[in-house]
């Protein structure tokens, strides 16, 4: 990954690994979202998150990833659907 990151939530969308949060170097929760594009064997940054977070849960679905809740500045309720437009 570009950015050093711990306690994030991975899933896999259009055949790419995706990660998104985490506690960054600072240590402060991250907005940034990865993704792996395996064709070109190197990790790349989609549109962030509105809501920095760590500690988050995750639901999977074909087409999306929810994150839900996890810790901003205190305990977060916010819940953000993370899709990609194109496919590897």
């Amino acid at each position: 990954m570009r950015e050093k990151r711990a306690d994030f939530v991975t899933g896999c969308l259009g055949g790419r690994v995706i990660a998104a949060g985490g506690l960054g170097n600072e240590p402060s929760p991250l907005g940034t979202v990865e993704s792996y594009n395996p064709v070109k064997r190197r990790w790349e940054y989609v549109a962030p998150m509105p809501t920095a977070r760590c500690s988050s849960a995750l639901l999977q679905t074909p087409s999306m990833m929810f994150v839900i809740g996890g810790v901003s500045q205190g305990p977060s309720n916010a819940v953000e659907a993370l899709c990609l437009p194109e496919t590897v």
